[in-house]
């Protein structure tokens, strides 16, 4: 795995030196640079826990619940809403060292915490509560608690287990794959809109091919999962490709909810540390569910 992973990274540093040889640093080439470098330490800040496991993976696990659902509630607050982000925090962290301690809890604890979450968003939206209501509070507080704080417990159970590192590489190299290909394809070729309001620049071309794209590196990827057949990669890669496509559009909705662009500025190139891992952190409870439904 490691040497697969070093030789991803070794190509894609080549590449990026190759232009910057060919076609001199320009701007636009030294921000191509930034980005790779930034990529390098997203994948990092996942893939390096995991790999690590046991109280490396906790810490990991804790600051990125720290610093993302910091900047949830900070974004929330930005549209007019007022989460207990203090009190938020301080649950979440709690959760998270639930979890580490009974990994198990996260099958249980995240579709518990989401159905009240539903059910008091759907209370606090048919009696149309003002945003200083306690009902209203403590439900833009859950928000934060389900997402991202119990879907980085989830990353937790799963990173806990004997295959969690190859779980790890798989399915949040898929997430990336889908991603990098969308893009790709969007931009060379992508001319039908398909989500106009909610994420403009998302084409029907470019959806297509990143669904396509990440099966293909599914398949690629498939020595990290080496219980999974063909079937189950196939159908993996496509359920991880359309999750990740929910989990962008998810967080674009909350952001133009709230008006603002990104979440944050601490990730050059990107904004916020959730703008970054936003689709990882659907997907992981999807993946979850997904182990679940096919151990057998």
């Amino acid at each position: 795995m490691l040497l697969t992973l070093g030789a991803i990274f070794a190509v894609a540093g080549a590449w990026v030196l190759g232009q910057w040889a060919v076609r001199g640093r320009t701007a636009s080439q030294s921000r191509m640079g930034t980005r790779f470098l930034v990529e390098v330490g997203i994948l990092a800040g996942v893939w390096g826990p995991a790999y690590l496991g046991g109280g490396w993976l906790l810490a990991g696990v804790l600051v990125l619940a720290w610093l993302c659902t910091r900047e949830l509630y900070a974004t929330l607050k930005v549209g007019g809403e007022r989460p207990w982000a203090g009190v938020g925090v301080a649950v979440t962290l709690g959760a998270i060292l639930f979890v580490y301690q009974s990994p198990d809890a996260a099958g249980w604890l995240f579709p518990v915490a989401l159905g009240l979450y539903g059910a008091l968003r759907w209370i606090v939206s048919s009696r149309q509560a003002a945003p200083d209501s306690p009902l209203a509070r403590v439900t833009s507080t859950g928000l934060g608690f389900v997402y991202p704080g119990l879907c980085l417990a989830v990353f937790l159970s799963l990173g806990l287990r004997e295959e969690g590192f190859g779980y790890a590489i798989f399915f949040y190299g898929l997430v990336e794959a889908n991603d990098v290909f969308a893009y790709l394809v969007g931009s060379g070729i992508g001319k039908r809109k398909i989500f106009p309001v909610l994420s403009p620049n998302k084409t029907l071309e470019g959806v297509v091919g990143g669904l396509l794209g990440t099966v293909a590196v599914g398949f690629a990827f498939s020595f990290a999962v080496p219980d999974f057949g063909p079937l189950r990669v196939a159908s993996a890669a496509l359920l991880i490709g359309l999750a990740g496509l929910g989990g962008d559009l998810f967080a674009s909705a909350l952001k133009r909810r709230a008006g603002v662009k990104d979440y944050g500025n601490l990730v050059p190139t990107q904004g916020g540390v959730l703008d970054v891992y936003d689709a990882f952190f659907f997907v992981t409870p999807v993946f979850y569910g997904f182990l679940e439904l096919t151990s057998g």
